[in-house]
């Protein structure tokens, strides 16, 4: 791909605008911003291609030299040489921690590529980026007030005293899932692979169907409809959180948060879960509970305290063996959370620092054989 360099300063106008001034104009620190500023996101998708073809001819390399590092090891038990067993070892650990960097990087770029087509699209469709970026701020300006909106419904109002308000509502979430459905669909026509934008935006899809309140169901309706009518609040639930995850996934292009988003997701899970079997079991009971909301609360200060914030102790078996299941399961996931957030901070991989380390041994056999090279040379 040839480079394209209108203003002749050898830099790639897709890259840095022809506008901006040189480098050597810059002072270092703004410099230093402008380059570090080079996204992957935001590189163009010719050039996505080529890395991503780049790195799929790495790893048919890192193949190649595992086939013959098979064959070497075959041919060294068949001798009987025993010390060669634990190097072999050493060097798939070393071949395999490449090819998962390899593999991880190849997504990543993947992933990008496929999501720059569509902007691209967008923004053709559109008529200028501008345009695109304005579409952009205002679906995230919208979920903002819808999710303000919904809670403000589920948590304050009544059924029955606010059943007017509460229609009002609904119809302005569904006007709102109208034109979530709109740009969902945009984005989607421009899609080159479509199977990957569903997996990588279902949950878009997800959040712009509207779900009734289901108030109306409290009002005349036996027990057992009344518990259907916990499990729709529960959807609505459900859709809050999702809301709040593709907010997450649009901030997360800002802040590189990948390795915290599994913990921050299981969190999440485990507490929707929790509050909705304590209500379901024991909300008919105890006053504490009895709301999905309380539940809720329960259940973030069982996971996050460990039980210790004493809102509610629970009276039947299945409410004990769930505040064990919560405890257990905070315990876990806030040690994952903080080896996480430890590896980020620190930058310190072990398996990398091995493949340092075999890298350095390589290097000191191949010197100490040129050594004994040039003494045989010398000796001659």
């Amino acid at each position: 791909m040839a480079l394209k360099d209108a203003d002749e300063n050898k830099l790639d106008d897709r890259l840095v605008n022809p506008s901006e001034p040189d480098a050597e104009h810059l002072d270092f620190q703004s410099l230093l911003n402008r380059v570090e500023n080079v996204r992957i996101v935001n590189l163009p998708s010719d050039m996505l291609q080529n890395m991503h073809d780049d790195i799929t001819k790495e790893q048919k390399k890192i193949k190649k030299e595992l086939v013959k590092l098979e064959v070497k090891l075959h041919k060294n038990l068949v001798k009987g040489n025993a010390s060669f067993y634990d190097e072999a070892r050493k060097e798939c650990r070393k071949y395999s921690k490449i090819h998962e960097d390899l593999e991880e990087y190849r997504v990543k770029i993947y992933d990008a590529r496929q999501e720059k087509i569509v902007r691209e699209g967008v923004s053709k469709y559109l008529g200028s980026q501008k345009s695109a970026n304005i579409l952009e701020g205002t679906i995230m300006v919208m979920i903002v007030l819808i999710i303000s909106v919904i809670s403000y419904d589920m948590l304050y109002l009544d059924p029955i005293a606010d059943a007017e308000l509460k229609q009002d509502i609904f119809w302005i979430d569904f006007c709102f899932c109208i034109i979530f459905l709109m740009e969902f669909y945009l984005r989607y026509t421009f899609a080159e692979n479509k199977r990957w934008f569903i997996r990588n935006n279902w949950i878009d899809l997800l959040t712009s169907i509207p779900i009734p309140d289901g108030g109306a169901l409290r009002y005349g309706r036996t027990l057992r409809l009344a518990r259907l009518f916990r499990l729709v609040r529960l959807l609505r639930v459900v859709r809050i959180v999702f809301f709040f995850w593709k907010g997450f996934d649009k901030f997360a292009d800002i802040m590189d948060v990948k390795l915290m988003k599994k913990s921050f997701k299981g969190v999440i899970l485990v507490i929707v879960l929790g509050a909705f079997v304590i209500t379901y079991k024991e909300g008919d009971s105890d006053p504490s509970v009895g709301t999905l909301a309380e539940s809720m609360w329960w259940s973030f200060t069982t996971v996050v305290t460990g039980g210790f914030g004493d809102i509610y102790n629970p009276q039947t078996e299945l409410g004990r063996i769930l505040t064990v299941f919560l405890v257990i399961t905070g315990m876990i996931l806030a040690g994952v959370f903080t080896a996480t957030l430890t590896t980020v901070m620190t930058g310190e991989e072990n398996e990398e620092l091995n493949i340092m380390q075999q890298n350095l041994e390589n290097r000191l056999h191949e010197l100490e054989k040129n050594q004994r090279e040039i003494l045989d040379e010398l000796r001659k």
